[in-house]
């Protein structure tokens, strides 16, 4: 059965970093730079964990995993609060899942 979690983790050499946010974006919605959510079975959590962990050195990065009962009671604000509403509950978020772009003040 898929769960929902929040993996966040703080990287300290720049190599590293690239490498586990390119394999993380690739198999979750990416809430900041380094926070993504992840909608997975027990199997695939582990692989994700597993290449995390190939990647991360246990002395000087941090890598933290937090069960979530839903997307939806996750608080945001702020520019991409909007890409979050209603992304795995069947609301429509925003147009094509993308965030709408704010006119910037001049």
């Amino acid at each position: 059965m898929k769960r929902w979690y929040l993996l966040a983790y703080d990287i300290r050499e720049n190599r590293r970093l690239r490498r586990i946010h390119a394999c993380l974006k690739k198999q979750a919605v990416a809430f900041q730079k380094s926070v993504f959510l992840l909608h997975e079975d027990r199997e695939g959590l582990e692989h994700i964990l597993e290449q995390v962990r190939a990647c991360a050195d246990d002395q000087a990065d941090d890598v933290r995993l937090y069960p979530v009962h839903s997307p939806n009671d996750l608080w945001t604000a702020g520019l991409q609060a909007e890409k979050f509403q209603g992304l795995y509950s069947g609301g429509s978020g925003s147009e094509g899942g993308r965030p709408r772009r704010r006119k910037q003040r001049r």
